[in-house]
C-alpha cells in the first residue's frame, strides 16, 4: 500500500538554475549536448541549444583549440515565425578533438563566450537502465493560473496512475504562496524535480513564453534518466481506459511497456475535452461531462527520449533514425483529459470509478498535512 508523503526536516536541494548566455543582441545559447547518436541528424555532434534570430555563421572553438564552422542552424517547427525562435546549432566533432565540460561558442564577429556542455548523451541503444520508468515534463507555471491545491490533485493522481517523477519549469514570474508551499513539499520528497529557466526575452518576442525551451530541455534532461516521458500540463492527464487489465499500483508504466515497443519511438495521445464548470473540490471528480468528438491534432505525447532528436507541443517533429516511428494513439485504450471550458453533451465518470476513493484520501492527507 502507497503511503502519502510526509514532509522532512531538510528540504532538498534545488536543481541549479540554467542560466541563458548573450552572444549578441541576436542570439542567446543556454548550453551545449555531446550527442553520441548516429543517425538523420549525423554523428559525433556538438549541439548548442540556442534562442535566436534567423541568423547564421555560428562557430565552436574545442579544448583542443581547432575552430570549427557550422552547419546550417536546426530550427524547431513551432516557432511559428515570432521575431525570436528556438534552433539546434550543430558541430561535427574532429577526430583529433574531445569534449569535456565546455566549449568555446560565437556567431559572426561578436566575441568567444564559454557555453556549459550539459548533457553527454551515448547511443540509444547503450541506454540499458533508467532511474526512473516514466516522468511528465510540465512546462512553464507563471501567473495566477493554477493553485497548490490543483497541484497536490494533479500529483497525488499521477501517483495513484504510477507516475514516478515530475519536472515542472519556473520562470521569473511570481506566484502564490500556496502553490509555492505545494511545490516545496513535493520537491523535499524527490517527487517533484523544479528547474528554474528565465527566458531572456519579453513574452511577445518568442512563441507562448518559450514553452518550446523547456520541452526540449526536459527531453535531453530524461535520456538515460526516464524510460518513458509524457509532455502535457496541469490540467490534464492520461488516463488508461482499461484499467481493470493493468497492474493497481502501476498502471500507465505498464500500458506503456505494451505501447512503446520496438520502433515505436512517440505515441500521439488523442485528447478528450472535459467539462471543467465546477471550481470547488477536486476538478477531475467534479467535472465528468464530456465533448463527443476526439481532438487528433492538439494531442499530447509521451514518448522514449533517447529515440527522439526534437519535441513539439502537441507531435514529436523528429526521431533519430529514420525507422523509428511516431504513431497515433487507440483512443480505446488511453486517453488524454483535458479539463477546458468546452461543454459535452456526454458523461464520463471513468476517474471517479476507478481512482475517486484514493485520490480524496491522498488529497485530503497531503493538503492537512502542507496547511492548505
Amino acid at each position: 500500500m502507497q503511503m502519502v508523503l510526509t514532509l522532512q526536516e531538510t528540504k532538498k536541494a534545488s536543481t541549479p538554475p540554467i542560466e541563458f548566455v548573450e552572444i549578441n543582441k541576436a542570439v542567446h545559447a543556454l548550453y551545449a549536448i555531446r550527442d553520441g547518436r548516429s543517425g538523420n541528424m549525423g554523428e559525433r555532434r556538438v549541439r548548442v541549444l540556442v534562442v535566436a534570430r534567423h541568423v547564421t555563421e555560428y562557430r565552436c572553438k574545442f579544448p583542443g583549440g581547432t575552430v570549427v564552422d557550422a552547419e546550417k542552424p536546426y530550427e524547431m517547427s513551432e516557432n511559428h515565425a515570432m521575431p525570436y525562435g528556438v534552433y539546434f546549432v550543430n558541430f561535427q566533432i574532429p577526430e583529433n578533438e574531445t569534449v569535456a565540460d565546455s566549449i568555446e561558442f560565437t556567431q559572426q564577429k561578436s566575441p568567444w563566450m564559454r557555453i556549459p556542455v550539459m548533457y553527454n548523451l551515448p547511443s540509444e541503444t547503450d541506454i540499458k537502465e533508467h532511474t526512473h520508468q516514466l516522468t511528465i515534463c510540465l512546462p512553464f507555471l507563471f501567473g495566477d493560473r493554477y493553485s497548490g491545491k490543483s497541484l497536490v490533485e494533479f500529483m497525488e493522481l499521477n501517483r495513484i496512475l504510477g507516475v514516478h517523477h515530475v519536472v515542472v519549469y519556473l520562470n521569473d514570474t511570481s506566484m502564490s504562496d500556496n502553490l509555492l508551499k505545494v511545490i516545496d513539499f513535493y520537491e523535499s520528497n524527490n517527487f517533484l524535480e523544479v528547474i528554474r529557466l528565465a527566458i531572456p526575452l519579453a513574452p511577445e518576442q518568442i512563441w507562448y513564453h518559450g514553452q518550446l525551451v523547456a520541452i526540449t530541455d526536459c527531453l535531453y534532461r530524461q535520456v538515460g534518466m526516464s524510460r518513458f516521458v509524457a509532455f502535457h500540463d496541469l490540467d490534464e492527464f492520461l488516463i488508461p481506459q482499461q484499467p481493470e487489465l493493468l497492474p493497481r499500483n502501476s498502471t500507465l508504466v505498464a500500458l506503456l511497456n505494451e505501447l512503446l515497443t520496438k520502433d515505436v519511438a512517440s505515441v500521439r495521445v488523442p485528447t478528450q475535452y472535459m467539462d471543467f464548470q465546477s471550481r470547488d473540490g477536486l476538478m477531475t471528480l467534479k467535472n465528468i461531462g464530456r465533448k463527443k468528438y476526439l481532438d487528433k491534432d492538439l494531442t499530447k505525447c509521451v514518448l522514449r527520449p533517447e529515440m527522439v532528436f526534437e519535441q513539439g507541443i502537441h507531435h514529436t517533429s523528429r526521431v533519430i533514425q529514420n525507422h523509428y516511428k511516431a504513431v497515433h494513439g487507440d483512443e480505446r485504450i488511453l486517453r488524454l483529459y483535458h479539463y477546458k471550458t468546452k461543454g459535452g453533451s456526454e458523461k464520463d465518470n471513468r476517474i471517479v470509478r476507478d481512482y475517486g476513493d484514493r485520490l480524496t484520501q491522498r488529497y485530503l492527507e497531503v493538503i492537512a498535512k502542507i496547511g492548505l
